[in-house]
Formats: structure tokens, C-alpha cells, sequence
């Protein structure tokens, strides 16, 4: 009896401890970097009052764009903007060289692209509202 009483003592023990050793484990990082954050502003084109200049800064990373998606406020089918890897540095202002009509209202960005520094991918999305006459 003693020595069953003994084995299973020791069976307890171990079992005991790989439970506590697999608890321990280091758990695996899954923390996510959030998206660069980008400001918006526009003004009138000076060649053409009717249409909208726009600026863009990444305020949070240098970043390689590739693409810039653009909807306006009545949605009439704006082609992306192809910027083919162009670097942006971290504030630094860059204007569109495309003017678009002037439409009041939300105006929404989805920026493409990668960060400089470790060449993660990410889509990031700001809206700008058009108010005036």
C-alpha cells in the first residue's frame, strides 16, 4: 500500500508540475501597430475657383505610398491616386497635383501604402468635411 500511496504521489507531483511549467509559458506578442494617421486640408485651386486643391501629412510615420483612394461627397467614381512607392516623411506637407471639383460635404481618404521603417503594410482612412460656398 505504501508503495502505491508513494507512486502516486510522485504521479501527482509531475503531473503537477508540467501543469504549472505549461501556465508559465512566455506568451506570443500579438500586439498590432495601429495605422499611420494622416491630416487632411484643401483650398480653392487659384487657376480654377471651382475645383479643390488638397494637402496630406502622415503625422505619425515616414511612409512609401502606393495608392490614394478618393471619394467625394456625391460619389462620382474618382480614379485612385497612383504615387508608385513615393516616400513621405513624417509631417511633411505634400498637395495633389490633381485638382478636384469643388463638392461640399465629407470627403473620404484611404491611403496604401508601407511604413519606412519595418515595411509593414497598412490601409488608413480620414475624412475632411468641405464646408463654404
Amino acid at each position: 500500500m505504501k508503495k502505491n500511496n508513494a507512486l502516486l504521489a510522485i504521479g501527482i507531483l509531475l503531473l503537477s508540475t508540467v501543469i504549472l511549467f505549461s501556465a508559465c509559458k512566455k506568451k506570443s506578442d500579438t500586439t498590432t501597430v495601429s495605422a499611420p494617421t494622416f491630416s487632411l486640408s484643401a483650398t480653392v485651386d487659384p487657376n480654377n475657383t471651382a475645383n479643390l486643391l488638397f494637402y496630406i501629412s502622415c503625422t505619425t510615420d515616414n511612409v512609401r505610398m502606393t495608392r490614394i483612394d478618393i471619394k467625394d461627397p456625391i460619389n462620382s467614381g474618382i480614379p485612385p491616386v497612383d504615387l508608385q512607392d513615393q516616400t513621405l516623411l513624417k509631417n511633411e506637407v505634400y498637395y495633389l497635383t490633381t485638382s478636384y471639383t469643388k463638392e461640399l460635404g465629407t470627403w473620404t481618404f484611404t491611403f496604401v501604402g508601407n511604413r519606412t521603417s519595418d515595411g509593414s503594410g497598412f490601409t488608413s482612412v480620414a475624412s475632411m468635411n468641405v464646408t463654404g460656398k
